[in-house]
């Protein structure tokens, strides 16, 4: 049976020759092998109790236009999806780095469902490395997260956390307070609308210049968790408005030590989930890149985190992620794609960096049995945004990767260097 593509998911049908719309995620457990991988994927995510929620893994693509549809693939096999890694050598953190950022600058095939799983065993210490590559029609972060944690042992598909940039009405907010909320959208709209328009691009090194379509990606080690809670509680923030500060004090001291001068402010593209309260998660696009100012320069801390936490309170408290999540359907299902797409791009090339961060379950974690010692992903970028920054947390430890196109940033360890110097200041707080 065919299903109609979505326009909130066609949207992502538009990968370019410098920036594909792919997410890509590492998972490092204690040694498996490809046949316990392929058994576990086809037991709890094809034939478990939810596998109508990734129903997408087993479709392809078809048609053209605003004529797309899902379709199931009459030749899907498992083994096409999952497979090993042989013949390289990926033994080391700088290899499967190299990997990483090379393997990012690839397509998919379309001719079949757009992920894959690659097996790269044995990597470092008696481990295994699983890259997975999934494109972003398939599921925003929140869904394809969600998949993750799915194939996990337990039920942390139910239970994981989402993303602290979430903005959903309340179930306890009173009647007609989520009436006014929703009443307020299409009266806000145009004025949203010209604002962004309005917004001068950002220029710096990390943006403007030609991209090249060659990715680079590199990760920060396991970080305490704990730390950014207590600068939370310090500060009367939350852990979210702690990260994005962190994020742009990096970027002030990466651009100021490479001899440019830190500007005024930084935009960012953030995902923002709009699902209602209670809504289930499955395979599906629900979410508004909402264009956001962060405070760059020489701030304090303390200084610095308050100024996002009012940028954020303000967010959270406005119509903006479903203005713009419903702007964009409407852009893509009544213009046509060239027009569509470029006014869908002339607001994205304002931003710097596509910034996202997702949480995950409290607790450690296994696969089969085995410890999954780390998961990392990257966000694509569309556009002329060449940076992505992706941060996710679990069991009291958080992760920031970094992709970048090599034309704006040859060096991402360096953004990720900046970032654990902001981390550690965190601890005079």
């Amino acid at each position: 049976m065919r299903e109609q593509l979505a326009s909130n998911d066609a949207i992502w049908l538009q990968d370019s020759t410098t920036n594909l719309m792919v997410i890509n995620a590492i998972i490092i457990t204690d040694r498996l092998d490809l046949d316990t991988i392929r058994t576990a994927f086809q037991r709890r995510i094809f034939e478990g109790p939810d596998a109508g929620r990734f129903e997408r893994l087993r479709c392809r693509i078809r048609g053209k236009g605003l004529r797309r549809y899902w379709e199931p693939d009459p030749d899907f096999d498992i083994a096409r999806h999952i497979f090993a890694t042989r013949g390289k050598d990926l033994h080391s953190l700088e290899a499967i780095q190299t990997y990483v950022g090379r393997e990012a600058s690839q397509k998919l095939d379309w001719d079949r469902p757009q992920w894959e799983i690659q097996v790269i065993e044995p990597f470092e210490e008696d481990t295994t490395a699983l890259l997975i590559r999934i494109h972003h029609s398939i599921g925003d972060g929140e869904a394809l997260v969600c998949l993750l944690f799915t194939l996990m042992d337990g039920s942390w598909g139910h239970e994981y956390g989402t993303s602290h940039a979430t903005v959903r009405s309340s179930k306890n907010e009173p009647w007609l307070g989520r009436f006014l909320r929703a009443a307020a959208i299409p009266l806000s709209a145009p004025g949203i609308l010209l604002r962004r328009l309005s917004w001068f691009p950002d220029r710096n090194h990390m943006h403007g210049p030609a991209l090249s379509g060659n990715k680079q990606v590199s990760w920060t080690t396991p970080l305490d968790l704990e730390v950014l809670k207590k600068a939370k509680h310090s500060i009367g923030a939350t852990v979210n408005d702690v990260l994005m500060a962190s994020v742009s004090g990096a970027f002030s001291n990466y651009l100021t030590t490479r001899g440019g001068t830190s500007p005024s402010r930084f935009l960012i593209s953030m995902p923002v989930n709009v699902r209602h309260p209670g809504e289930p998660l499955r395979c599906e696009n629900h979410f508004a890149p909402v264009p956001l100012e962060l405070p760059a320069g020489s701030y304090a801390n303390s200084h610095r985190i308050l100024a996002v936490k009012t940028k954020m309170d303000q967010m959270k408290r406005s119509a903006v992620p479903v203005v713009i999540y419903e702007l964009q359907r409407a852009l893509l299902g009544f213009l046509p794609k060239a027009v569509s797409r470029g006014l869908i791009d002339f607001l994205a090339n304002k931003c710097t960096a596509v910034v996202t961060n997702i949480v995950g379950p409290c607790q450690d974690i296994a696969l089969e049995g085995r410890r999954v010692r780390s998961i990392l992903f990257w966000v694509p970028q569309r556009a002329r945004i060449g940076v992505g920054i992706s941060i996710l947390s679990f069991a009291g430890k958080v992760q920031l990767g970094v992709i970048t196109d090599d034309a704006l940033v040859p060096n991402p360890a360096a953004l990720i260097q900046a970032f654990e110097e902001e981390f550690e200041a965190l601890k005079s707080l």
